[in-house]
């Protein structure tokens, strides 16, 4: 059994990296670049406390509750460059079609390109909402 077998039976049910790791790790490494110039103790100690909890979240077999941090941690995100305004509230291309949100119930509206300015109405609730395709 050679070492890629053996790292693959160790690894099996854990649950490896995802996005909120990869934060983690950049923070960390940012955090250690800023120590190297700025002597302040305990910033050296809590870079190590960041990458143990990365290590600790990629190794966990509770898969479940780390799924649902990294859920959180996509909401936070989205909500913090929603304040910027790269939330995604423009409509989205998909060949000779434009996507539309309801503004009331969220349902995806596909509409052809090209049409001008049209009334969409929301096939689910109802509501009436002028957009330009």
């Amino acid at each position: 059994m050679n070492w890629r077998d053996k790292l693959s039976r160790f690894m099996y049910g854990r649950y490896g990296q995802d996005q909120f790791s990869r934060f983690l790790l950049l923070v960390g490494l940012v955090i250690l670049v800023i120590s190297m110039f700025v002597r302040i103790p305990g910033l050296s100690l809590l870079v190590l406390l960041l990458l143990g909890y990365v290590y600790f979240r990629m190794l966990s077999r509770n898969v479940t509750a780390r799924y649902a941090e990294n859920q959180k941690y996509l909401e936070l995100k989205a909500r913090f460059l929603g304040l910027f305004g790269k939330n995604g509230h423009r409509a989205q291309r998909q060949g000779d079609n434009m996507i539309f949100r309801c503004p009331k119930c969220s349902q995806k509206i596909r509409i052809p390109c090209g049409k001008g300015m049209v009334e969409i109405t929301c096939p689910k609730c109802r509501t009436k909402f002028r957009k330009r395709t």
